[in-house]
């Protein structure tokens, strides 16, 4: 079968019987004339029929690697059987840990007859020598690697997926088909990670736009007089009571979500929590229970979401500053899928702030690990299993980990094998283990700088004054002319003078340039307006700088 003799427009027809918007029709034809694209795209605007209408036109096996079994299943309902033109039916299939022996049997063998157009994928499957080498050597050639979920594979998301950074050397490995990598959040400095981690050369990047007009965005600040946890438990029940159901509510740790749960049950809300903490049955039960409209609210940790199309959500509330504005966003964009109107209100308190600053110091490797497992590679005097490379060194299994994916980004190791065989392999003439300790701390001291210059972009931002859509859109490049006249800051502007006017003209200096500033060197300018700059730095992360700035010379464009 091969979907070359219809256009991508005619087996969109067929598929989905709509025509495909601008930002479909703009990827889909990079795909199909052979870049390696970027597509940064709201759920519920279409991502899928991106790959799946690519992937029919191109012809071959499309791969799709995807982290979440339940939407792999969801893919897989929609797509099989399915007709487009006339005599052509898709044929797809999953491969992932849920499997029974018999079925993944029967996969492996369809695969290998090259009886399937469409194969999911979880991330674990990379390492499974069996599964990969069905892939490999199936009776069709893959014709289009799809990453889904794409942000994961950037070190700055809190939802970083480690196995993720063996996408590049396995599409390498398939002899570099195209890649379409999808995502509904990214910054531009995320996009570029994205695509240097994918090894995406000269790709496209296609961005729609990342205004959800129909949110209304606020902040509420706790009382100080009261005793942290309660301020806050106390304000979110508040702001549910003004605001409709069903909410999601994100808390920043476990013991918020139980707590803030029962803190509600009070207020005869039908609510439960989801966390990381629970077993999966557990997670599945208050999914379906939410979905089917038997829960009013979730309160929830960053767990619940992935993946997560509930059109009808009024309302998502944040107790506490979140560890980003990525994070921030992704998790507002829950709300309003419907289009009808919806809330987004962040409950703020301060001294939240050190539980995402904790959270984010977890991901410091510190010298003492880093020194453990360079010395176990000096020592191995070779090749060295990674299990017993967890042993020689004596650190956790995720740190060593961490530090060997490291060692492969600077080009120090190779890793061979998979699963519990993986391998790794030091290049020769090694730096000394000191320097390349030192070249370690570097990179950590890096993330560090970049991890907490996110947390300070969501802090200030739920400090802001300005108009909040001009603050969040700022973040992701976006250079949008205020008042918004759905935020908290706007509708406080217009009840004491009269309503501000928009922005006449646009400056000539605008987002997406690059930058070198004295001291942080180079950057790209995100976003600016008459009093301030928003630039992320290579070396940094994001900061704030004044207008000042570029009239001193301090920061020059490149």
């Amino acid at each position: 079968m091969c979907g070359l003799s219809l256009t991508p427009a005619a087996i969109a027809g067929a598929l989905f019987d709509f025509s495909l918007r601008p930002c479909q029709t703009q990827a889909i034809d990079a795909v199909t004339g052979g870049r390696d694209t970027l597509a940064v795209l709201p759920t519920g605007s279409g991502k899928s029929a991106i790959y799946q209408v690519a992937g029919l036109s191109i012809g071959g096996l499309t791969l799709v690697v995807s982290p979440l079994i339940a939407l792999q299943r969801d893919q897989i309902r929609s797509l099989s059987g399915r007709h487009y033109g006339t005599r052509n039916t898709i044929r797809a299939e999953l491969l992932n840990s849920s499997l029974k022996a018999h079925e993944r049997k029967d996969t492996l063998t369809r695969l290998a007859r090259g009886d399937l157009d469409f194969l999911f994928i979880g991330p674990e499957q990379l390492t499974n020598s069996e599964t990969w080498a069905a892939v490999r050597t199936g009776a069709r050639e893959v014709g289009l690697f799809v990453v889904d979920e794409a942000h994961l594979v950037s070190e700055w998301g809190q939802e970083f997926r480690p196995e993720y950074l063996r996408l590049a050397g396995a599409v390498a490995e398939l002899g570099r088909p195209t890649v379409l990598a999808l995502t509904a959040t990214a910054s531009p400095p995320v996009q570029a990670d994205i695509t240097r981690r994918l090894g995406m050369e000269s790709s496209e990047v296609v961005v729609a736009d990342f205004d959800r007009p129909n949110i209304s965005l606020a902040m509420r600040q706790t009382q100080p007089s009261k005793p942290e946890a309660q301020a806050v438990d106390d304000l979110c029940v508040d702001v549910l009571i003004e605001h409709e159901t069903p909410a999601l509510i994100y808390a920043l740790t476990h013991a918020r979500c139980e707590s803030l749960a029962d803190r509600l049950r009070l207020d005869a809300y039908r609510v439960a929590p989801y966390h990381a903490g629970l077993s999966a049955g557990a997670r599945a039960d208050v999914q379906d229970k939410f979905f089917s409209g038997k829960l009013d609210a979730v309160v929830a940790t960053s767990a619940f979401g992935l993946g997560i199309d509930k059109a009808d959500v009024r309302t998502v509330v944040h107790a506490g500053v979140p560890a980003s504005i990525d994070d921030y966003y992704q998790e507002i964009g829950r709300a309003g899928r419907d289009g009808e109107p919806a809330a987004a209100v962040l409950v703020h308190d301060p001294r939240t702030i050190r539980i995402p600053r904790i959270l984010a110091a977890r991901a410091h490797l510190g010298e003492a690990t880093l020194h453990s497992v360079v010395d176990a590679i000096e020592n191995a005097g070779g090749d060295i299993a990674l299990a017993e490379l967890v042993r020689a060194a004596g650190a956790p299994a995720h740190a060593v980990d961490r530090v060997v994916n490291e060692l492969a980004e600077l080009g120090m190791v190779k890793l061979a094998g998979s699963g519990h065989h993986r391998v790794v392999e030091p290049q020769r003439h090694l730096p000394p283990p000191a320097r390349l300790t030192e070249q370690l701390m570097a990179v950590d001291q890096r993330r560090q700088a970049v991890l907490a210059s996110r947390l300070n972009a969501a802090r200030e931002y739920a400090e802001s004054t300005r108009c909040r859509r001009a603050e969040l859109l700022a973040y992701f490049g976006e250079n949008y002319d205020p008042p918004c006249n759905n935020c908290d800051n706007d509708r406080m502007a217009r009840s004491k003078t009269e309503p501000p006017t928009r922005a006449t003209h646009r400056p000539s200096f605008t987002g997406g340039t690059p930058v070198r500033h004295g001291l942080w060197g180079e950057g790209l300018l995100l976003s600016r307006d008459d009093h301030e700059l928003l630039v992320y730095f290579d070396s940094v992360g994001y900061k704030h700088l004044t207008a000042t700035a570029l009239t001193s010379g301090i920061l020059r464009r490149l």
